[in-house]
């Protein structure tokens, strides 16, 4: 092989690539989490889209970063942001799904995207995403979000950009995001205080508000481990007053 050819080699990377989910490719597998375009056999009619992150650049073709700070006004390194409150992985909940490998368990955070365009660019394009676990329910800079323990992470300088297009759902979502729950480092043993902190940096946006949301309908909400306990030891007390 030629130097000249060595060099053109090097010269490509993986950020010159791109990752499409759309309706040829449904889903994408990063690891262990995957990403998947809407599809109604896995929707249902009481599905209940409550948004933690919306973020909207009123523009074409901005690169925006934003995160849930659970602060009721955004701060200075998160401009986009119009909703960005706090998220617990009790409200979050858990579905179980078969992504090929047997049954599992998994935190979804579902996209319902609002850009216009031409059919060839009405996509999501993600350069960097982050999910991190925290006891904190509000953080004041992205730094600080940092700070707790990574559950996800995607980075377009390691696999090309992700494109996600929308369009293929209803009003509540148009692409899910599955993270396994074993991903989730637990704070204190209970859901209710382990805080997650979702971290965009950046996406394009290409016109028109976007919001990640979680389904607050969710019938497989994670239990507090406190609450299986006490349900536990009713049940242990109740037998024990019968055998007696």
């Amino acid at each position: 092989m030629t130097l000249m050819a060595v060099a053109l080699l090097c010269s490509f990377s993986a950020a010159d690539a791109v990752i499409t989910v759309d309706q040829n490719a449904p889903e994408y597998h990063d690891g262990d989490a995957y990403y998947s375009i809407y599809d109604i056999n896995k929707s249902s009619a009481n599905f209940e889209a409550t948004a933690f992150l919306t973020t909207d650049a009123s523009g074409n073709s901005v690169d925006i970063t934003a995160y849930n700070d659970g602060n009721i006004t955004a701060n200075s390194d998160n401009p986009y942001a119009s909703v960005h409150t706090s998220l617990t992985l009790a409200q979050a909940g858990k579905l179980t799904y078969d992504a090929g490998h047997g049954e599992d368990d998994y935190v979804a955070f579902y996209l319902s995207a609002n850009q216009q365009g031409s059919s060839t660019d009405n996509f999501y394009g993600i350069d960097k995403l982050e999910i991190y676990t925290s006891s904190s329910a509000t953080v004041d800079s992205i730094k600080d979000a940092r700070h707790g323990v990574i559950a996800y992470s995607f980075d377009s300088h390691e696999t090309g950009q992700l494109e996600l297009f929308y369009g293929n759902g209803n009003s509540n979502w148009d692409v899910v995001l599955y993270v396994p729950l074993d991903n989730f480092k637990l704070i204190n043993n209970d859901y209710q205080q382990t805080y997650v902190h979702f971290i965009l940096n950046t996406y394009t946006d290409t016109a028109g508000p976007d919001s990640w949301i979680y389904d607050s309908n969710n019938d497989s909400l994670v239990p507090e481990p406190s609450s299986a306990l006490l349900i536990a030891l009713g049940g242990l007390v109740s037998l024990f007053k019968r055998r007696r």
